[in-house]
């Protein structure tokens, strides 16, 4: 019989605690962007703000510009989560969109657009999220690849990701161009963006130019 000790915590219970302390520095992360502003603050205040030490935050995170980005990875993990649960017959980009629609509905975008906003003003997060994208371009690649198998052509995949996220980063800039910071339906305005740009691409921009709904 394998001995156990009475403070053998649950490896459940350890991952749990882990995901809620990497929560807890991210939220505390984007308070104080939106607060203060990004680059006006330490990995010390954002500890602090989370319950942390020092030490802890740099388990989880190399700075504080990779707290931040850290939600891009977390909603590209779940769209492709969604993706991969799309019917094989169905059109690629039907699935694409399809999986963006329904990732938005259970994870808003309105914190990632005000990261993104802040981005232009602030040259190390740009650099933090430049690298995310870089991430996502790869991830994506091979997600596609597992739809469509290892025969599909390379070239074929890396227009296929950079034409999408292309036109993602188009819908992001028009967005923060037009969007007021105060708007109370600014992630349903990025949204709907968003969507439509990728509507376009799959349509080969066939239709008229015509602005979408603010």
């Amino acid at each position: 019989m394998l001995e156990t000790t009475d403070n053998a915590e649950p490896l459940g219970r350890r991952e749990q605690n882990k995901i809620d302390t990497r929560r807890a520095i991210v939220d505390a992360a984007f308070d104080l962007a939106l607060s203060v502003g990004p680059g006006s603050f330490t990995v010390d205040q954002i500890a602090e703000r989370a319950g942390v030490s020092r030490r802890t935050f740099f388990n989880y995170f190399h700075s504080a510009e990779d707290a931040l980005t850290v939600r891009t990875d977390g909603f590209l993990d779940l769209a492709l989560e969604v993706f991969g649960r799309m019917p094989e017959d169905e059109p690629l980009f039907d699935s694409i969109i399809r999986a963006f629609t329904e990732t938005t509905r259970m994870e808003g975008l309105s914190q990632h657009g005000e990261l993104f906003r802040m981005a232009s003003t602030n040259p190390d997060l740009l650099r933090a999220q430049l690298h995310s994208w870089e991430r996502a371009e790869t991830r994506i690649a091979d997600g596609l690849r597992a739809r469509l198998g290892a025969g599909a052509s390379s070239l074929y995949l890396t227009a296929l990701v950079g034409s999408v996220l292309s036109c993602t980063k188009a819908a992001m800039r028009d967005w923060a161009a037009n969007t007021p910071e105060s708007a109370e339906d600014s992630g349903q305005q990025l949204e709907g963006r968003i969507l439509s740009a990728l509507t376009m691409l799959r349509d080969g921009f066939s239709d008229s130019p015509v602005a979408p709904a603010a």
